[in-house]
């Protein structure tokens, strides 16, 4: 476990109104500071790329230029990026770090066994070593680990969030669920930990979601003031793609939802090779500012946004508030869920249908998510350029 100092992730997040008092496991304390993690090693030099953009955007009632993936272009940071504005943010994003997590992290990690605590020290490490300050939080069945970069700006009370569970079930390496997710909520960190942010920015690696949204739930129901989060942005299995046609699935009650994606989707032959959000009424605006940046790389994107009726209708909408998102709906936070549609495209989610392992993963589509949302979370956190 890490030495922490006493009380800095507190500090920090009573600058953000977040936080009443939160529960830290026997002997856990919060420091800024530098610790160890598991060694994880991956090739680099991964090669992929984006094609040009073709078609129209998928977002219910918005336009946007739509993209195919290609092949061929090196991927990684561009060299000398640059922090003045989201865009050029979005240049830092190094895959190679990316895929040295996803490595690391994709292995068998049920709550409580070692690799789950090594991946745990994982996320603390990284987000000290990027410059958050960093509690491990424990709710008493669990642990959530907390990054906080506190505001440059008059609205460092307001916060930004992303957020992404680290825990799977036995037997299953859970490469896309959700070691993607977690491997890019550090990459996020690590650049946008560069950047002048005027808002807070908060970035979790929650616990327990395998088991009902434990960790994220028990977070959002210690809020103070929820109206001071801005917008919480969620990753939960960001690494699957296939550009084959007819292996995308979309079920009836969705398409019947959202009939312009239903069409855009049936006009792209069913490729699973897209990138999905879903936002609440709330989030849409942020949820289409991502949507414009990912098709702007040449990645069609589609948003499905829910009406404050909608968003925990378990009935008609269940499907899509099965991730941590949903633990800031039910406290009326602006949520979005970025994802790669999950059992509706990778046919080894939780090993039923297969291995969910890294090799089976599309390095070049993570890296869309990864610049997009990079963009999308540095503009509103209000990023002081």
């Amino acid at each position: 476990m890490h030495a922490r100092a006493p009380g800095a992730l507190a500090a920090a997040a009573a600058v953000a109104g977040l936080l009443a008092c939160a529960s830290t496991e026997p002997g856990a304390t919060a420091t800024e500071g530098s610790g160890t993690a598991g060694s994880g090693t991956a090739g680099s030099g991964t090669t992929a790329g984006t094609g040009a953009g073709v078609g129209t955007g998928m977002s219910e009632g918005s336009g946007g230029s739509g993209g195919t993936n290609g092949s061929g272009d090196d991927l990684g940071a561009a060299g000398g990026c640059e922090i003045t504005t989201p865009e050029a943010l979005m240049a830092c994003v190094d895959l190679d770090r990316y895929v040295d997590d996803l490595t690391f992290i994709a292995a068998p990690r049920t709550p409580g066994s070692p690799h789950w605590l090594a991946v745990q020290e994982r996320c603390a490490s990284a987000l000290e070593e990027a410059g958050l300050v960093v509690e491990l939080e424990g709710y008493g069945s669990g642990t959530n680990v907390i990054g906080v970069l506190p505001g440059v700006g008059a609205e460092a009370d307001e916060v930004v969030l992303l957020g992404a569970h680290y825990d799977h079930i036995a037997a299953c390496d859970g490469a896309d669920d959700n070691a993607s997710g977690v491997a890019g909520a550090l990459e996020v960190a690590r650049v946008l930990a560069a950047a002048p942010l005027r808002r807070t920015l908060v970035v979790a690696c929650w616990d327990q979601e395998e088991l009902g949204l434990v960790g994220s739930r028990a977070y959002a129901q210690a809020l103070v003031d929820p109206s001071a989060v801005v917008v919480a942005f969620n990753f939960d299995m960001i690494g699957y793609a296939d550009p084959a046609p007819n292996t995308q699935t979309f079920p009836g009650p969705l398409a019947a939802r959202f009939p312009g994606l239903a069409a855009e989707l049936d006009a792209h032959e069913h490729r699973a090779d897209f990138i999905a959000v879903v936002a609440d009424d709330l989030a849409e605006g942020v949820a289409l500012d991502l949507e414009a940046r990912a098709e702007g790389l040449g990645r069609l994107t589609g948003v499905m946004t829910l009406s404050a009726a909608e968003k925990l209708d378990e009935d008609a909408f269940g499907l899509l508030a099965q991730s941590d998102h949903r633990s800031f709906w039910e406290r009326d936070v602006p949520a979005l869920h970025v994802f790669d549609t999950g059992v509706f495209r990778n046919p080894a989610y939780h090993c039923f249908g297969g291995a969910d392992t890294v090799d089976t993963l599309d390095h070049a589509f993570t890296f869309d998510v990864l610049r997009a949302t990079v963009g999308a979370v540095a503009a509103a956190a209000a990023l002081d350029g």
